[in-house]
């Protein structure tokens, strides 16, 4: 499929192909004519795949599409995609399937190449990647734009360890919280340099596009689930220091200038972040009696916090390998300090993994099933272990109770995992 403002959208995968555009009757419109405004609103509110499809109908089209691009007027809200590796597209490329159009399509990366990263979150149209010396970086898929991120050795538990020559030999991790007096339950673990990615990243989110302004990353992390931010553009990580028993964090979401983070308790904790300090409070007491692993939190298109607890089963005892087989949800009454357990999304979509957990309303994207949740594999343990598992990738219905595949055969690779992600073509003014 043609490119448009330099970025080239390979052909879509599973489409069906169109017929030869005949040449306009006598009496017909020629639509090549059709005024430039005209046709910029009409792009304007065209999905991605329309948008490069008409890009390819004739000169004057493409012409429009590009303007589009180049003056950052293509700002329309997309419908979430799924973002993989496959041997197809190769290591420097990407394969993205848009739920629009029920199409794939190959997208060329930048290095490092696509497949050798491990990926830690979606947010606003951006990735967070993690390369082969676990340095971490953010990438949009949809314009090639790509922005390193701070130091992994900022953060607080980890440290470099050199050669004689000066050389990066390893990692070691310290394993603390921020209870004090500070102690170290065992030493610390040392990591090969690719390999504590694996290891130390759990998850990140971002406040906003890094487009449109100011934007601060929240990353949930090894050891014990802690939290630490930074700015893009900045040079450091900043830890968040909690006690042990009121962080161990399972995810994050941004709303109304602050981050909401919800621990393996249930517990929901506001901070709100102020040059390198951040602000805590607790808006939701802790509700569980144990630690419950695969939760989310998430708000409906109307405002409601969501809690969401994913069940998962193992394929054998001898494999990691999971699936999802059930998902529980439930409304948070911050007022009341309860939660109360729901059976419908009254009419939205969820999606869950390691993107940013967000329900979206089927009005606005037909694409989407009401009352489904679109899920992938963020399994802590699977994706710490070297072997390849078959990812844990589908749409649950909670009509029926059951899972199915997004696409049949799934065409991904193991590694780096699949992910939702909302494309966004904006790009960052430099």
């Amino acid at each position: 499929m043609a490119g448009v403002d330099g970025l080239q959208i390979g052909s879509p995968v599973s489409s069906t192909k169109s017929p030869p555009m005949e040449e306009p009757s006598a009496l017909g419109a020629d639509w090549s004519k059709l005024p430039a405004d005209i046709l910029n609103a009409i792009q304007a509110e065209l999905e991605f795949p329309d948008l490069f499809r008409s890009a390819a109908v004739c000169p004057s089209w493409r012409a429009a599409a590009r303007c589009l691009r180049r003056h950052g007027l293509y700002s329309r809200p997309q419908t979430p995609c799924l973002l993989y590796s496959t041997a197809a597209a190769g290591t420097r490329a990407a394969e993205i399937y848009s739920l629009a159009d029920k199409s794939a399509y190959t997208i060329p990366l930048p290095d490092p190449p696509f497949a050798e990263r491990s990926i830690v979150g979606s947010s606003h149209g951006w990735l967070v990647t993690a390369d082969a010396r676990s340095e971490l970086h953010l990438l949009n898929p949809a314009t090639g734009e790509q922005l390193a991120l701070p130091p992994v050795a900022t953060i607080e538990q980890v440290s470099p360890v050199l050669d004689d020559a000066g050389n990066l030999q390893r990692y070691d991790l310290s394993f603390y919280d921020a209870t004090l007096p500070r102690k170290e339950d065992q030493p610390p673990q040392p990591y090969a340099v690719d390999r504590l990615r694996r290891v130390l990243y759990l998850k990140v989110v971002l406040s906003c596009d890094p487009s449109r302004g100011d934007c601060i990353l929240m990353m949930i992390h090894n050891p014990y689930r802690q939290l630490s931010f930074a700015r893009v553009g900045s040079n450091k990580w900043h830890w968040i220091t909690t006690s042990f028993w009121e962080s161990q964090y399972s995810d994050c979401i941004y709303h109304d200038g602050a981050f909401y983070a919800m621990n393996l308790l249930g517990g929901i904790h506001r901070y709100t972040i102020e040059g390198s300090c951040a602000t805590r409070d607790i808006i939701f007491k802790d509700t569980l009696p144990y630690m419950a692993y695969n939760m989310y939190i998430a708000r409906t298109s109307s405002g409601d916090f969501l809690q969401m607890w994913r069940i998962t089963t193992d394929s054998s005892k001898d494999s990691l390998e999971t699936h999802t087989t059930d998902l529980e949800i439930f409304k948070v009454d911050l007022d009341k300090q309860q939660t109360v357990d729901i059976d419908t999304l009254n009419g939205d979509s969820l999606f869950i993994g390691h993107n940013y957990s967000c329900c979206i309303s089927t009005k606005d994207y037909p694409g989407l099933q009401p009352n489904h949740v679109y899920f992938t594999d963020d399994d802590e343990y699977s994706l710490m272990d070297e072997q390849d598992f078959r990812r844990d990738v589908g749409i649950y219905s909670f009509e029926n109770k059951s899972a199915t595949e997004v696409v049949t055969p799934e065409p991904w690779l193991s590694r780096p995992i699949p992910i939702w992600i909302t494309p966004r073509f904006t790009k960052v003014n430099k």
